[in-house]
């Protein structure tokens, strides 16, 4: 018999005028308390951070986390309403940055504007 533990930590920012970490990779363990966390988060139709998000998730997240758990996969996964709208010469230094940090992006527009 094989058998595998499988370990996912989850963060989650929000993307207003400023990106905001609602809560960091050790904050919650199940998948209940993380379901919880995302619906006690409001929506308050700011502007799209976008740049602030990934330099958040490098400075704070996965560079942190890679001093941790050197050998944990990285995925970074972006779902966005709007077009970038602070730093934008300054996106693609902070994706590759997150990407440096061992971590596969992927994007979701979740409306026609993206």
């Amino acid at each position: 018999m094989i058998m595998m533990i499988i370990i996912i930590r989850v963060c989650l920012f929000y993307i207003g005028n400023k990106a905001k970490l609602n809560f960091n990779l050790n904050t919650y363990s199940t998948k209940t308390e993380i379901l919880a966390a995302v619906d006690r988060i409001k929506y308050v139709g700011e502007n799209t951070n976008t740049t602030g998000a990934f330099r958040l998730a490098r400075l704070e997240v996965l560079g942190p986390a890679r001093l941790e758990r050197p050998n944990a996969e990285r995925l970074a996964v972006l779902i966005t309403d709007g077009n970038p709208t602070h730093d934008i010469d300054q996106l693609d230094v902070e994706v590759a940055g997150v990407k440096g940090l061992g971590a596969t992006v992927v994007a979701f527009g979740v409306t026609d504007r993206v």
